[in-house]
C-alpha cells in the first residue's frame, strides 16, 4: 500500500509540474521537434530570404517563441534502446540458454552466475566513463571507418552515412562525420547493462520449463538444439517479460546515456550520429531550468518517461511472474 501511495505522489507531483505545458501543447507536444529554451529575436525574411525593412529603413525585428517538443528525444530513447535490445537479447538468450543446459555439467554455473550479478552491481557512472574514454574513440576511429567502408555500397544503406542538406535553395548531399558520442555508442553501453537483467531473468525462466517436456523431446529423437529450441518456445512469454525488463532499464537510464549519446536535441538517421533521450535531457537541462515554459516541459517529458518504464515493467512482470504459476 505504502508503494502505491509513493507512486501516486510521483505521478500526483509529475503531472501537477507538467500541467502549463500541457495545457499549452497538448498532444502536438508529442510530435513537435523544436526545443527553444529561451525567446529569440532576428530579422524578418521574406519567402526568398530577403531581410525586411520598415518605412524608416530599419530593420524589421521578429520574436520567435519558446518551442518544445517531445519528439526527438523520444526518438533517440526508441533507437539508443533497440540498438541495446539488438545486441543484448541474442547474447542473454544464449547464455542464459547455456547456463541452464550446459553449464551445471562442468560446474560453470555458480562462478558465471556471480559474473553477471557482478555486472548488474556496476555503477552506471562507471560504465559511462569507461564509454567516454573508450569505447568513444574506439567508435570513431576504427568501428565507424571499418562499417562505412563495409556498407557504403550496399544499396538502401547509404542513409547511414551520408545526409541531404538544403542551403540557400540548393541541395547537396554531404557526408556524416564519424563521431565517437552517438546513438550506436549509447546502445552498445546500454546493451553491456542490460545484459545481466535479460540473462538472469530469462535464466529463472528457463528453469522453470517443466524436465518432462525437455526429457521428452529428447525421448522423441530430438536433437540437442531442437530439444532447446523447444524450450525457448515453450518459455517465450517469460523470455518477452526478461527483454521488456531490459527495456524498461534501457529506456530510463539517465547518466551513462548523457555520458555517451552526444545530446544533440534532433532526429538523425543515422545511429553514427549524435542524440538525446528523454532521460539524458532531464539530466543536462532541470538543474538550470529556463524561463515560463522550461520546467513545465521538462516535467512532461519526465511524465511520459514515467508512463513508458510503467507500462514497460508491468507488462514484463506479468508475463515473468504468470509464465511462472
Amino acid at each position: 500500500m505504502l508503494l502505491l501511495v509513493l507512486l501516486a505522489s510521483v505521478v500526483v507531483v509529475l503531472f501537477k509540474g507538467a500541467l502549463p505545458a500541457i495545457e499549452h501543447f497538448g498532444a502536438k507536444f508529442l510530435v513537435t521537434s523544436e526545443w527553444r529554451v529561451n525567446e529569440v529575436e532576428r530579422p524578418l525574411r521574406d519567402a526568398v530570404g530577403k531581410i525586411q525593412f520598415d518605412a524608416d529603413g530599419e530593420q524589421i525585428i521578429e520574436t520567435i517563441p519558446q518551442a518544445f517538443g517531445a519528439l526527438p528525444t523520444m526518438y533517440g530513447t526508441a533507437v539508443s534502446s533497440s540498438l541495446a535490445l539488438l545486441f543484448a537479447v541474442p547474447l542473454a538468450l544464449g547464455s542464459a540458454l547455456f547456463l541452464v543446459r550446459l553449464a551445471p555439467k562442468f560446474k560453470l554455473a555458480a562462478p558465471i552466475g556471480f559474473l553477471i550479478e557482478f555486472l548488474a552491481s556496476i555503477p552506471s557512472i562507471a560504465y559511462g566513463v569507461w564509454g567516454l574514454f573508450v569505447l568513444a574513440p574506439f567508435l570513431q576511429s576504427h568501428i565507424g571507418p571499418f562499417v562505412r567502408d563495409l556498407l557504403l555500397d550496399v544499396p538502401g544503406l547509404r542513409w547511414m552515412f551520408f545526409e541531404t542538406v538544403t542551403i540557400a535553395g540548393q541541395t547537396s548531399e554531404r557526408e556524416i562525420p564519424m563521431v565517437g558520442r552517438s546513438m550506436l555508442c549509447a546502445g552498445l553501453v546500454l546493451a553491456i547493462m542490460i545484459l545481466p537483467i535479460i540473462t538472469s531473468v530469462s535464466r529463472d525462466v528457463l528453469r522453470a520449463v517443466p524436465r518432462t517436456q525437455v526429457e521428452g523431446s529428447l525421448a522423441l529423437g530430438a536433437t540437442w538444439w531442437q530439444s532447446s529450441w523447444m524450450m525457448l518456445k515453450y518459455a517465450r512469454s517469460g523470455l518477452f517479460g526478461a527483454v521488456m525488463l531490459g527495456l524498461a532499464r534501457a529506456a530510463g537510464e539517465t547518466m551513462a546515456v548523457a555520458m555517451v549519446i552526444g545530446n544533440a536535441n534532433a532526429i538523425n538517421p543515422s545511429p553514427f550520429s549524435p542524440g538525446q533521450t528523454m532521460a539524458s535531457l532531464l539530466a543536462n537541462e532541470f538543474n538550470d531550468p529556463g524561463e515560463k515554459l522550461h520546467r513545465p516541459s521538462l516535467m512532461y517529458v519526465a511524465l511520459i518517461l514515467l508512463v513508458m518504464s510503467l507500462t514497460f515493467n508491468i507488462v514484463a512482470r506479468w508475463l515473468v511472474v504468470g509464465k511462472k504459476q
